[in-house]
């Protein structure tokens, strides 16, 4: 019997690892009412966007300091091409 926690690492993370690339690119626009309220906060606020993915919300408003985290070592790769990282 495998431990939950290597079960999760087989089946959640090694999974997210190896579809990093395809997922990105079906996630590229940001939804209207996240970046309606991105676009909404005061200039200066700062804000964490954890499980941040490709980071597609993280350049929406310039004016916000976001701070984005994500445990998949692909989505860095991928944020880091895409100017956000």
């Amino acid at each position: 019997m495998e431990s939950g926690e290597k079960f999760e690492e087989l089946h959640v993370h090694e999974v997210y690892d190896a579809i990093a690339k395809h997922f990105s690119s079906t996630r590229y626009k940001p939804w209207p009412v996240i970046e309606k309220f991105l676009k909404e906060q005061p200039n200066g606020s700062v804000g964490a966007d954890v499980g941040c993915g490709n980071g597609k919300y993280l350049g929406v408003n310039p004016e916000l300091l976001i701070l984005g985290s994500d445990r998949f070592i692909h989505r860095k790769t991928i944020i880091a091409k895409n100017g956000q990282f």
